[in-house]
């Protein structure tokens, strides 16, 4: 993925968890579906389960599929993930990036997703249409994430 994609989502929260229990979150890389509800299933697709190359499959719900790579890795920092293909949503292709920051006893977390929409000359307008679902699903996502770093050890 070289070239900048269209259209971007940026969602930012403060966490009350510090930076080191949200990470071990994200970096449990495989097993989102243990903590994500808009993820029904997930599972290592590579010999590495973390660290840049590193590999996995989502089962969304309710229905649709995410393979997605690790293109950048840096514990407690900044993880971007790769959407390599989709299926059965209208995503082309995207890139998440997670940002965390110390902020007091917290994290100060950004998720920024650059994406591009299938559809061919439509596609303009389906990322559009998109924009607002994928905030709500982003916040839905960080609204998760926060019991997940809570509870992480």
């Amino acid at each position: 993925m070289s070239a900048k994609l269209p259209h971007n989502v940026r969602v930012d929260r403060r966490l009350d968890s510090p930076p080191a229990q949200v990470w071990s979150v994200l970096a449990d890389y495989p097993n989102i579906s243990a903590w994500n509800s808009g993820i029904k299933n997930s599972f290592s697709t590579s010999e590495s389960t973390e660290g840049v190359g590193a590999q996995r499959h989502c089962d969304l719900a309710p229905l649709g599929g995410l393979d997605e790579t690790i293109r950048e890795w840096v514990p407690e920092e900044r993880l971007a993930i790769s959407i390599d293909r989709a299926t059965k949503i209208p995503i082309k292709q995207g890139l998440a990036t997670f940002s965390l920051a110390p902020d007091g006893d917290g994290t100060a977390f950004s998720l920024s997703y650059d994406y591009e929409a299938k559809g061919g000359p439509l596609s303009g307008l389906i990322a559009r249409m998109l924009r607002g679902q994928l905030e709500k699903g982003f916040a839905g996502f960080i609204d998760e994430l926060e019991p997940a770093a809570a509870a992480a050890t």
